[in-house]
């Protein structure tokens, strides 16, 4: 489950907004996004691995931890722990892993499915014609 977001060190790009398959995000026409379905997230770090600058904390427990100390997990850099071992570094995937950019390309609509990829490809075809 996220835990938290520091707003201190987020730069508002609302990355993980637009990435967040549960919608725990609510963003601001100014400043960082607000966690406002805490409840709804699936710790999928998504949010955690897309942020650039790693603001985000998520958990692997299924509740939020009451007497968590934010300034302890920022100190210790576990904060960005797992996208690092995972070789992500500033909200970018390792070299030679393109599946995640394509993803948030795509969630962005800015980049259109493979026409190889028929399912992904009827399913933009269902987008597009606001059935979704």
């Amino acid at each position: 489950m996220i835990e938290f977001l520091l707003e201190e060190t987020c730069v508002g790009c609302d990355i993980c907004a637009d990435i967040c398959p549960q919608d725990v995000f609510d963003t601001q026409a100014s400043g960082p996004p607000v966690i406002a379905r805490q409840e709804d997230c699936h710790s999928c770090r998504q949010c955690n691995l897309h942020c650039p600058v790693s603001a985000i904390h998520v958990s692997l427990l299924r509740e939020p931890t009451p007497d968590l100390d934010r300034d302890a997990i920022v100190a210790s850099g576990r904060i960005s722990a797992y996208a690092e071992w995972l070789g992500w570094r500033k909200g970018k995937a390792p070299p030679g892993d393109k599946a995640h950019s394509l993803r948030l390309r795509e969630l962005r609509g800015e980049r259109a499915p493979d026409p190889g990829d028929r399912v992904r490809r009827q399913l933009y075809e269902v987008r597009d014609s606001n059935y979704l």
